[in-house]
């Protein structure tokens, strides 16, 4: 039998370059959090509640962590990735996107992330609903998205749709549905996301 914990823990494993402890600060109280970095992968994921593995929009992630990944995923432990540091200059979500991709073998991207005028992150674009996520004034406000933006998305959208058309409204407690988050601790983006994800696990 688990401890009494076992329903609320949750391992961030990743790199030094991803701002693990970053992460772990967005995680909602209610959990019980670790840290792993990935030259020290000792943990038994079947343990925990749900893992999230962090990697740098522009540092990317090494191959120590493939393995532990395989392992995660065999138990179908519910599991998110974190592309952090995204407000960077060398950043780029979609390159990192991909990577994780090509060494994971899996991931769904919920949303899509929007700049202002100075290139700088300020928003996500919801491909589900085709809301604006807008995190310019530091907290999340929810807006109706325009045409342009709806134009630009649509092909994603449409992708991500079919990607969850046979899954339920909890579909990342399920374990079968692996989304791939961008995140940055600096401006609060993607926090919202984060923990309305993990709180699924909550209302299993």
């Amino acid at each position: 039998m688990g401890s009494p914990l076992s329903g609320t823990r949750i391992a961030v494993i990743g790199h030094r370059s991803a701002n693990l402890e970053g992460v772990t600060a967005a995680i909602p109280d209610a959990f019980a959090t670790s840290i792993a970095f990935d030259e020290n992968l000792s943990y038994e994921f079947a343990e925990f509640a749900a893992v999230v593995l962090a990697i740098s929009a522009h540092e990317g992630a090494p191959n120590t962590l493939i393995k532990a990944w395989e392992e995660i995923a065999e138990f179908q432990v519910p599991r998110m990735i974190l592309v952090t540091k995204i407000d960077e200059p060398e950043a780029d979500f979609d390159e990192a996107v991909l990577i994780a991709r090509r060494m994971f073998g899996e991931g769904v991207t919920p949303y899509l992330v929007l700049h202002d005028d100075e290139g700088k992150p300020c928003a996500l674009i919801d491909l589900e609903n085709l809301t604006i996520r807008d995190y310019s004034s530091g907290t999340l406000v929810i807006k109706p998205s325009d045409e342009d933006h709806r134009a630009l998305v649509q092909e994603f959208s449409e992708e991500y749709l079919e990607a969850i058309a046979d899954l339920d409204g909890s579909r990342f407690a399920t374990g079968l549905f692996v989304p791939i988050i961008p995140f940055s601790h600096t401006l609060h983006l993607g926090e919202v996301e984060l923990s309305t994800y993990l709180n699924e696990i909550l209302e299993r």
